[in-house]
């Protein structure tokens, strides 16, 4: 492995395997002309103001962190973040412990593309050969958790790191991927439609507060959180915070904070051998009795019982994630037939 000058964050091998429209760790020239996967690891790794195509950007282990004229986001594997077309970003990464990060960009018009097929009237189906490809997404800076996208990623990087040769299954996970955010990116749009104002460009502010609040107790599920404390990290008052977050997000603040808290011990139970109590601190719960209780009537079992099944489960576990391989390629192909119709 040795070092390369990219928006990966990682060490990069030099020379780029192809797959069809699809290259890994190919050099910055090719990007936008066509998909690239970025794959790689390190320790330290800094980039200043690289401007790209339309990228997905997480992280296999480790945390990196990005930056943009919207703010900065640390990045665990819990969750991703979607950049839109050639908007600046930096990338640091400083740890002891290695760090892998697995990032695609997309060819430069394709996430358009998707949006047309998918959601689009007919009549923007048209060719429209001889324009210039955009893609205007509009994704927000935002720590994204679909679990269709997630699933999509990790699938990808656990197949190619074990050896899985390069071809035509990567394009379709391309265009599993490219669905994924665009249905993701209607959800969003949805949300910012329950916002009561009166102009799109009020309720774009006010969405981006609130998922500013929701940051702030992503970084913050381990101590105390208070409404007073998520609202003044979205600048609002506490009343039209919660009434806006409830009505955006279909749940209170409290109970969004409780939901992550139990799927972070959910995750701690089933990837490490921490004892419950280290899990339920780590999570963020004072109380190893209301952890349990909480747990339980989430879960359907207490947490040890939750770990033990998993254990029990593990051969149907590997099972489930080739079944839900296969799910992703019926999807491409699915889309791949619409679009030749």
């Amino acid at each position: 492995m040795s070092r390369s000058e990219n928006a990966s964050g990682a060490d990069v091998r030099k020379d780029p395997a192809r797959a069809g429209d699809v290259v890994i760790n190919a050099p910055i020239a090719q990007f936008g002309s066509r998909h690239v996967i970025l794959w790689g690891r390190g320790r330290t790794h800094h980039v200043r103001d690289f401007i790209g195509p339309p990228s997905i950007k997480s992280v296999i282990r480790g945390r990196a962190r990005w930056s943009t004229d919207a703010g900065s986001l640390l990045l665990d594997d819990s969750a991703y973040l979607v950049l839109n077309d050639r908007q600046r970003y930096s990338i640091d990464v400083e740890s002891d412990d290695l760090v892998e990060t697995f990032c695609v960009f997309f060819r430069r018009g394709f996430l358009e593309e998707a949006r047309r097929l998918l959601i689009g009237p007919e009549g923007r189906l048209l060719d429209e050969s001889g324009h210039e490809p955009r893609d205007d997404a509009g994704f927000e800076m935002v720590r994204a958790r679909d679990p269709g996208v997630l699933a999509i990623l990790r699938d990808t990087h656990r197949s190619l790191a074990r050896g899985r040769s390069p071809g035509g299954w990567l394009e379709d996970r391309m265009v599993a991927l490219g669905g994924a955010l665009t249905r993701g990116r209607e959800d969003v749009r949805r949300q910012m439609a329950r916002i009561p104002a009166a102009r799109a460009s009020t309720r774009s502010e006010i969405y981006r507060r609130l998922r500013r609040a929701i940051d702030f107790a992503e970084d913050s599920l381990t101590g105390p959180l208070s409404l007073d404390s998520l609202a003044r990290a979205a600048c609002l008052s506490s009343f039209h915070f919660h009434r806006r977050f409830t009505g955006t997000f279909g749940e209170t603040p409290h109970q969004f904070v409780r939901r992550r808290r139990l799927e972070t011990a959910r995750d701690l139970l089933l990837r490490t051998e921490l004892p419950v109590t280290v899990v339920c601190h780590r999570a963020g719960f004072e109380s190893l009795g209301s952890f349990s209780a909480l747990f339980r009537r989430r879960y359907g079992v207490p947490p040890l019982t939750f770990r033990r099944e998993d254990r029990q489960d593990r051969k149907n576990g590997e099972n489930r994630l080739a079944s839900l391989d296969e799910d992703h390629r019926r999807e491409a192909g699915a889309i791949h037939q619409e679009g030749r119709t």
